[in-house]
C-alpha cells in the first residue's frame, strides 16, 4: 500500500476514534472535578472540562497498535509512542496534582533519547555529537511551545494538526513509512479534537494533551528531514517551517517577559494569541490567524519538494523577516497592563507601546535586528533575481565566485542602507517621506553595488537586469520590514470597523474627509483604542459619495446624519472640517441633539504652557444629549 494511503489510513482511525471518545470523557470530567476554574493568568472565564488529553492519546495508541504492525513500523514506532506515553503519564500527573518543572524536564529529556534511539537524529548527515544535543534541545523546546500554546480555544489543536499534516505530507513524498504512519496518527488525533477544543471549547486538552501533541509534532520534524534528498540544509529547514508559529509565540514571549522582568516560567496573558486580542482583532480572529499563518508556513515548507533549493532559501529568508516584523509589532503592546473581562476575553482596556519593552531595547540591539532582517533580505532578493533572469552577471561570470560576490553585494547594500539613515528611523508612523527614502536608498544602494562589481571584478560581473530585478524585489521587502507594524494597526482597525462591535464599543461617524478628518482617523487609529470603531465618513462634498477613503466608506453629506446615525447604529459623531465650517459644525450638532447621539469636535491647538496654568476649556468637544 503506498505511503500516503498508511497516512490517511491512520489520520482516520485516529480522528474517528478521538470523536468518539471525547465526549465520554467530558463527562468523566465534570463527575470527577477534573475541570479547570477561571485564574488570573488564564484566558478562559467559564469552567470548563479537562483531560482531553486522555482522548487523544487513547484514539493515537489504538491506531498506531493497529497500524504498526502492519505496515512493519512496529520497533520505531514503538520506541517513539513510549516518549509520548512517558509525557502522557508526567502531564497527567501535573494536571490532577501539579509537578515541578524539573520533573517535566526530565520527562521530556526522555522522550528526546527514546527518539534519538528509534535512530532518528536532527540533522540527517551530522555527526552524533553535534546532532545528539541539538535533537535533545529541539525536543523539549517545541514541546513546551506547543504546551504554551495551548492559551486559546482551538489554538494549540488547530496549529498541531496543520503543522503535522504538513510534515506528514513532507515524510510521505519521500516513503518515510514511520513518519507518514505516525504523523496521520498525530494529525488526525490534534483535528479530531478541535471539533470539542474549538470557540467555546467544551473540554482542554490539559497538559497530557499538550504534552504529547508538542512532542509529536517534534519528532514528526526531525524523522521528515531524511526522507527528501535535497540541497544542503534543505531538509533541516522544511520541516522547521511548518513549526514557525510555536518558534514565534515561544521567543515573543520569552523575550518580553525577560525584558519586562517577569520569570519565563509564570503563566500570563502575553502570548502572540493575547497580543492579537489587544490589537483589536476577536479571540476567534486571532485564533484564525494564527492557523492560517501556520498553515503559510507549512505551505513555504512544502515547496521545498517542487522549487530549486535557490528559491527555497530565499522563501525561508522573506518568511523570517515577515515572523520578525509580527513579533516586534506585537511585542511593542503592553500586554502587561491589559486586564481581561468577560465575553470574548478582549482587554478591558486600550494598551500602548510599552515603555518597559522598549527601555530593555538599547540602539544596538535595535540596529543589529534590522541589519540582521536586511541581510536576510538582501539575500533572498539576490537569489530570486538570478533565478528570475538566468544566467549572466555576477553569477554567470566564473571568475567570479558565488559566495564572495554575494557577502560584497550585501555589505556594500547594507553599508548604503545605514549611511542613508534608514536605521535611525520611527517608522511606526511613516507616511510618503519614508516611501521615497526607501525607493530612493535602494536605488543607490543599487548604482553602489554595480560600481563595487565593477571596480572588484570588472564590467563583466555587473548585469543591469539583473541588479533592476534585484532592485524591485528588495525595495518591496524593506518597504513591508518598516511599515509592517503600520500595516497591521491598519488592517486591526478595517476588521474592527467592518466586524460586529462589542457592547463596549462605540461606532464613531467622522464628518469630513480633509486632512482634518484624516488626522482625526490616523489619532483614532494609532492610539489603538478599542471603545471607539470609526465605521464610515459624511463629507459636504456630493461628489465624494459611495467613495472609499481609507478603507471606509462615504455615506453621504451632512444633511444626512441623522439619518445615517439611525441606520448604522451610530453613537458619536467627530466634526472634523476646521474653523471655516462653523456653521456646518451647528448643523451636525442639531441633527445629532436630534437622534440622541454624541457630537464632539476634533481640533488640534498649540497653547502656551506655564507654571499653575488652569487648563482651559476652550475647544472642548461638543455634545448631544446623553444617548
Amino acid at each position: 500500500m503506498p505511503v500516503i494511503a498508511w497516512a490517511a489510513a491512520a489520520a482516520c482511525l485516529s480522528g474517528a476514534a478521538t470523536l468518539l471518545l471525547t465526549p465520554g470523557m467530558i463527562k468523566a470530567a465534570y463527575t470527577f472535578d477534573w475541570v479547570d476554574y477561571p485564574q488570573a493568568d488564564r484566558w478562559h472565564a467559564t469552567p470548563t472540562a479537562l483531560m482531553g488529553g486522555v482522548a487523544m492519546y487513547g484514539a493515537g495508541a489504538l491506531a498506531l497498535l493497529l497500524l504498526g504492525p502492519l505496515a512493519g513500523v512496529g520497533t520505531d514506532v514503538g520506541l517513539i509512542g513510549g516518549g509520548a506515553t512517558l509525557l502522557f503519564a508526567v502531564g497527567m500527573v501535573d494536571d490532577l496534582w501539579g509537578v515541578g518543572p524539573t520533573t517535566k524536564l526530565a520527562a521530556q529529556v526522555g522522550a528526546a533519547v527514546l527518539l534519538m534511539a528509534a535512530g532518528h537524529g536532527f540533522g540527517p548527515e551530522w555527526p552524533l555529537w553535534a546532532s545528539a544535543p541539538v535533537t535533545l534541545v529541539w525536543v523539549i523546546g517545541i514541546t513546551n511551545a506547543v504546551n504554551l500554546l495551548d492559551n486559546m480555544d482551538g489554538l494549540a489543536a488547530g496549529i498541531g494538526g496543520i503543522a503535522a499534516v504538513a510534515l506528514t505530507a513532507f515524510a510521505a513524498a519521500g516513503g518515510a513509512l514511520p513518519a507518514a504512519l505516525l504523523g496521520g496518527t498525530v494529525g488526525g488525533a490534534a483535528l479530531g479534537f478541535l471539533w470539542f477544543n474549538a470557540k467555546p471549547a467544551r473540554i482542554f486538552m490539559g497538559d497530557c494533551g499538550s504534552l504529547v501533541l508538542g512532542y509529536g509534532v517534534a519528532a514528526l520534524a526531525v524523522m521528515g528531514q531524511g526522507a527528501v534528498a535535497a540541497g544542503p540544509g534543505v531538509a533541516v529547514l522544511a520541516p522547521i517551517c511548518a513549526l514557525a508559529v510555536p518558534i514565534l509565540d515561544t521567543t515573543l514571549v520569552t523575550v518580553a517577559r525577560t525584558q519586562a522582568g517577569r520569570p519565563v516560567t509564570n503563566g500570563g496573558q502575553d502570548h502572540t494569541s493575547h497580543r492579537l486580542v489587544t490589537l483589536g482583532l476577536s479571540e476567534s480572529a486571532a485564533v484564525g490567524t494564527l492557523h492560517g499563518m501556520s498553515a503559510v508556513a507549512g505551505g513555504v515548507g512544502l515547496t521545498a519538494l517542487v522549487v530549486e533549493p535557490t528559491l527555497f532559501y530565499a522563501a525561508c529568508a522573506f518568511g523570517t523577516v515577515a515572523l520578525g516584523v509580527i513579533g516586534g509589532s506585537l511585542g511593542r503592546l503592553d500586554v502587561y497592563r491589559a486586564a481581561r473581562v468577560g465575553g470574548d476575553g478582549a482587554p478591558s482596556e486600550s494598551t500602548s507601546p510599552s515603555s518597559n519593552a522598549q527601555s530593555g531595547q538599547g540602539r544596538w540591539q535595535t540596529v543589529a535586528a534590522y541589519l540582521v532582517g536586511d541581510g536576510l533580505l538582501i539575500g533572498g532578493a539576490l537569489a530570486v533575481a538570478h533565478a528570475l533572469v538566468g544566467s549572466g552577471g555576477m553569477a554567470g561570470a566564473p571568475y567570479v565566485p558565488i559566495v564572495e560576490g554575494v557577502l560584497l553585494v550585501g555589505a556594500i547594500q547594507l553599508v548604503v542602507l545605514y549611511a542613508m539613515g534608514l536605521y535611525r528611523r520611527l517608522w511606526r508612523h511613516a507616511g510618503t517621506p519614508g516611501i521615497a527614502r526607501i525607493v530612493g536608498t535602494i536605488l543607490l544602494a543599487q548604482a553602489a553595488t554595480a560600481g563595487g562589481l565593477a571596480l572588484v571584478y570588472g564590467l563583466g560581473a555587473v548585469s543591469a537586469p539583473l541588479l533592476m530585478v534585484d532592485g524591485v524585489i528588495l525595495t518591496l521587502g524593506v518597504l513591508g520590514s518598516r511599515l509592517g507594524l503600520r500595516g497591521l494597526q491598519r488592517g486591526a482597525s478595517l476588521y474592527r470597523s467592518r466586524a460586529a462591535p462589542a457592547e463596549s464599543t462605540s461606532n464613531v461617524l467622522l464628518y469630513g474627509t480633509g486632512e482634518r478628518g484624516m488626522l482625526a482617523l490616523r489619532a483614532l487609529r494609532d492610539a489603538e483604542e478599542t471603545d471607539r470603531v470609526p465605521v464610515g465618513f459624511v463629507d459636504p462634498d456630493p461628489s465624494k459619495k459611495n467613495q472609499v477613503v481609507q478603507g471606509l466608506p462615504v455615506f453621504g453629506g451632512a444633511g444626512a446624519c441623522a439619518d445615517l446615525c439611525r441606520e448604522h447604529d451610530i453613537d458619536e459623531v467627530i466634526v472634523a472640517v476646521g474653523d471655516a465650517a462653523a456653521d456646518r459644525e451647528q448643523e451636525v450638532a442639531r441633527q445629532c441633539a436630534e437622534v440622541g447621539v454624541a457630537c464632539r469636535l476634533f481640533d488640534v491647538q498649540m497653547k502656551p504652557l506655564g507654571a499653575g496654568r488652569e487648563d482651559s476649556t476652550h475647544g472642548e468637544p461638543m455634545h448631544g444629549p446623553p444617548a
